[in-house]
């Protein structure tokens, strides 16, 4: 039985950082903030919107419906960058073609915007078992629940799960749901940080996950 492979999306799957960069940047202008560069934005990219809003406004000390009056409006900045220069990361297209087990995505983009992403880039070709944003369940990564629920409906068990990501969210999630993890070399946050939360692999390329998958599944 080929084991649920439970995907984050940005960072993992697409390379979302350009449009993200902008819509931030744009956000902050529009408060007469200065702007920031690429690499203080990605550092940033993983932990969530509430969380990329309320480090980026921290010294206003700002109001919870403050905040979410600023993801309203980052989220009416990025619907319309998104698709400008997103791109699907180098060979995922290929293995999601070839992957002959259940599939699932888990990210902590909102809901709406992942699913628009999706479909724009033709991922949403592939048979997913499910789509879960930040605000499909009442709790996100690293929240342990995802996992669980997606695990649930692909009839998977932790020991025939792996979650792929980029993000400490991804592989501390997957450390609390007693599911192995496999990090993303070429994503957003460095492998330094990640290996503190104990993945069982590191990715560096999409034509090597196969290969990865069969030595990670052997040596369980």
């Amino acid at each position: 039985m080929n084991p649920l492979l439970a995907f984050d999306l940005d960072g993992t799957l697409i390379d979302s950082a350009p449009d993200i960069v902008v819509a931030v940047n744009r956000t902050l202008k529009n408060h007469g903030k200065i702007t920031l560069s690429d690499e203080v934005i990605i550092s940033h990219i993983g932990e969530g919107l509430k969380k990329l809003i309320a480090d980026l406004f921290l010294e206003d000390n700002l109001e919870p419906s403050q905040i979410v009056e600023l993801e309203m409006e980052f989220l009416r900045i990025y619907e319309e960058e998104m698709f400008n220069r997103t791109t699907i990361f180098p060979g995922v297209e290929n293995f999601l073609s070839s992957y002959q087990g259940p599939m699932a995505i888990i990210t902590n983009k909102n809901e709406k915007p992942a699913k628009a992403i999706l479909s724009h880039l033709g991922l949403d070709r592939f048979p997913w078992v499910n789509v879960f944003g930040a605000d499909t369940l009442e709790e996100r990564k690293p929240s342990p629940l995802p996992l669980q629920t997606m695990m649930k409906l692909a009839s998977r068990t932790p020991q025939d799960t792996f979650m792929i990501g980029d993000g400490i969210p991804d592989v501390l999630s997957a450390l609390r749901a007693g599911v192995p993890s496999i990090a993303i070399g070429f994503g957003y946050t460095s492998i330094s940080l990640l290996e503190k939360y104990e993945p069982k692999g590191v990715l560096g390329h999409y034509q090597d996950l196969h290969s990865l998958l069969e030595k990670l599944s052997v040596r369980a």
